[in-house]
C-alpha cells in the first residue's frame, strides 16, 4: 500500500499544491501574485545590456519585428557580405571542353568571379589577404548551357580560403573557444563578420576533408602492437552517450555510441592480433585477443578502499603482499624500460604471490574477497607486459586523449548530435599531432593527408634571463674569444711572404 501511494503522489506531483519538491520547491501564488510575478521579471530585464536593442513592455502586447523567423519562431541571423577590394587578381583560364558531353565549347565574353578571403602564415604572424578569381564563361551549343571555370566552380560558395578555415577550427579544437567568441575574435582580428552557424560549417568542411586522414590513423591502430580503449560519459542534448577512444601513443581515433555497450569495440579491433590494454569494465573481457589490465586503476582502487578500512588488518596485509609484488617490478621498469628480459624474473615471484594470497580459501572480510576474486579473474591479462617488449602496464595513454574531451565537456556541458562526429575527428587528429609532437595548426595548413608524413617542426627558442652572474661568464667568453681571434691572426702566415 505504501508503494502504491508513493507512485501515485509521483506521477501526480506536478499538479498537486500540496505535493513539493526537496530540491526545487514549487512557487505558489493565487492568480493576482503570478500577474505581479510576471511583471516584476519583465521589470527586471530592463537592467539587461541588451535593453536599447530589443525595447521590454510591461504590458502583454507582440513586438512588431522585421526581423525573418525560421518555422521553431527562432530570428534568423543572416550577414550579407558586401565586396571587398582584392588585394591581387588571377586569371583562370577557361573550360575547353564541355564538362556534361565533352564536346568543345565558345568561349563567351560573360566574366565570372569570385573573391575569396584567406590568411597568409609566416615566420613573424599572419596576414589577411583577399584575392580574386577571374575568368570567362563558356556555352556549349549541344547542351545548351553556360560553365564557369574549373576553379570559380570548385570555389562556389566558399568565401574563405583553407588557412582562415583551419585558423577557426584551430580556435575550437586546441583552444576550446564557444563559437560566439571565435566570431568576436574574427571580427576583432580580421574585420570578418561571421555567424556562428559559419564556423560550424568549417568544422564539417575540414572533417570531410580529413576522412581518409582519420583511415589512415585507423589501419596503423590495427597494426600496431597494442592498443589503449577507453571511454567517458558525454551529454548530448539532454542524453548520456559515450564517446570512445583507440589509441597506440601515436595515433588517437574517437568513436560515439548512445549506449556503454562494447559492440563498437569488437567491431573496431575484428581481427586484431595484439594487445587490448583497457582498465577492467567487463564490456572488454569479451574481445577476442590478448589483454593487459591497467594496474594503476587497480593501484587506485586498492588505496581508496586501504583509507576506507585503515584497521583491517586482513585487507592490509594483502595490500602489503601486492606492494611488495608491484613496486619492484615497476622499479625495474623505470631503470631498464619495459623490456622482456629484464622482468622474466619477476614471473616467479607472481607465483609466490598467488600461492600465498591468491588459491587460498577465501577471506574472512569482503573487500579481501573482492581483491582475491579480481586477481583470480584476471591472472592472465595482469602481468602481459612481463612478457612482451614495450607493453605498457597502464592505461594512461587512452586518459591523456580522453582528457582534452574532458575539459571541453566541462566548458560546453553538451554537445550536438549532428556536430559532435565531425568534432570527434578533428580532435582525433588533434591528438595525433599533439602525440607525436606536431603543430596541430601547421599540419592543416600543409594540406597533408597523412599526419606521419608531415615533418615535425623545431619548437621555437625562448630566451632566458639574464642575470648578473651569467652576464659575468658571457662577457669572459666574449673576452677568450677576441683574445683566442688575435692570437690565430698573429700567428697567420702570409702566403706572398713564404713565397718570397
Amino acid at each position: 500500500m505504501l508503494v502504491t501511494e508513493l507512485h501515485k503522489i509521483a506521477e501526480t506531483a506536478d499538479t498537486k499544491w500540496n505535493v513539493d519538491f526537496a530540491d526545487t520547491p514549487k512557487k505558489h501564488a493565487t492568480s493576482i501574485g503570478k500577474q505581479i510575478h510576471n511583471e516584476l521579471e519583465k521589470a527586471l530585464e530592463y537592467a539587461h545590456a541588451d535593453y536599447d536593442r530589443a525595447k521590454i513592455h510591461l504590458h502583454k502586447r507582440e513586438l512588431i519585428s522585421d526581423d525573418k523567423e525560421n518555422r521553431d519562431g527562432r530570428k534568423k541571423s543572416s550577414y550579407i557580405r558586401i565586396a571587398k577590394t582584392a588585394g591581387k587578381v588571377i586569371r583562370v583560364p577557361p573550360r575547353r571542353k564541355c564538362p556534361r558531353c565533352r564536346n568543345r565549347v565558345e568561349v563567351t565574353d560573360t566574366a565570372a568571379e569570385i573573391t575569396v578571403t584567406d590568411l597568409v602564415f609566416s615566420k613573424n604572424g599572419c596576414r589577411k589577404t583577399i584575392t580574386k578569381y577571374s575568368g570567362k564563361k563558356v556555352f556549349c551549343r549541344k547542351c545548351k548551357e553556360h560553365h564557369n571555370p574549373r576553379m570559380i566552380k570548385e570555389l562556389r560558395g566558399r568565401a574563405f580560403g583553407h588557412a582562415f578555415i583551419a585558423w577557426t577550427v584551430y580556435q575550437r579544437i586546441i583552444l576550446r573557444l564557444p563559437f560566439k567568441v571565435i566570431t568576436q575574435v574574427m571580427e576583432d582580428m580580421f574585420s570578418e563578420r561571421t555567424s556562428q552557424a559559419t564556423v560550424v560549417r568549417f568544422v564539417r568542411h575540414l572533417s570531410a576533408y580529413y576522412s581518409d586522414t582519420e583511415k589512415l590513423l585507423i589501419q596503423r591502430i590495427r597494426e600496431s602492437h597494442f592498443v589503449h580503449v577507453d571511454e567517458t560519459k558525454i551529454n548530448i542534448q539532454g542524453e548520456d552517450h559515450y564517446a570512445w577512444v583507440f589509441t597506440d601513443g601515436k595515433h588517437v581515433v574517437f568513436r560515439k555510441t548512445a549506449t556503454r555497450e562494447a559492440s563498437l569495440v569488437h567491431e573496431f579491433l575484428s581481427g586484431f592480433t595484439g594487445i587490448l590494454i583497457s582498465d577492467f569494465y567487463p564490456g572488454y573481457d569479451s574481445v577476442e585477443c590478448r589483454q593487459q589490465k591497467c594496474w594503476s586503476h587497480l593501484i587506485r582502487d586498492i588505496n581508496e578502499d586501504l583509507w576506507k578500512e585503515p584497521f583491517n588488518e586482513e585487507f592490509e596485509l594483502f595490500v602489503v603482499d601486492v606492494r611488495n609484488l608491484i613496486v619492484p617490478i615497476l622499479e625495474a621498469i623505470q631503470r631498464f624500460g619495459p623490456k622482456k628480459r629484464h622482468l622474466n624474473k619477476y614471473k616467479r615471484r607472481v607465483d609466490q604471490f598467488y600461492k600465498k594470497n591468491i588459491d587460498r580459501p577465501a577471506y574472512t572480510f569482503e573487500v579481501t574477497a573482492k581483491y582475491q576474486k579480481r586477481f583470480r579473474r584476471y591472472r592472465d591479462c595482469l602481468f602481459v607486459f612481463l612478457e612482451d617488449d614495450g607493453v605498457p602496464w597502464n592505461n594512461n595513454m587512452a586518459e591523456r586523449a580522453l582528457r582534452h574531451l574532458a575539459v571541453q565537456r566541462k566548458i560546453s556541458g553538451t554537445f550536438f548530435d549532428s556536430f559532435v562526429s565531425d568534432y570527434l575527428l578533428l580532435l582525433g587528429l588533434a591528438q595525433s599531432c599533439r602525440f607525436q609532437e606536431k603543430n596541430f595548426l601547421k599540419f592543416m595548413l600543409s594540406k597533408e593527408n597523412g599526419i606521419d608524413l608531415f615533418k615535425r617542426t623545431r619548437p621555437l627558442k625562448y630566451s632566458r634571463e639574464v642575470t648578473k652572474k651569467t652576464r659575468v661568464q658571457l662577457d669572459d667568453r666574449r673576452i677568450a674569444q677576441r683574445d683566442r681571434g688575435r692570437l690565430t691572426a698573429s700567428h697567420r702566415v702570409d702566403p706572398g711572404k713564404d713565397k718570397g
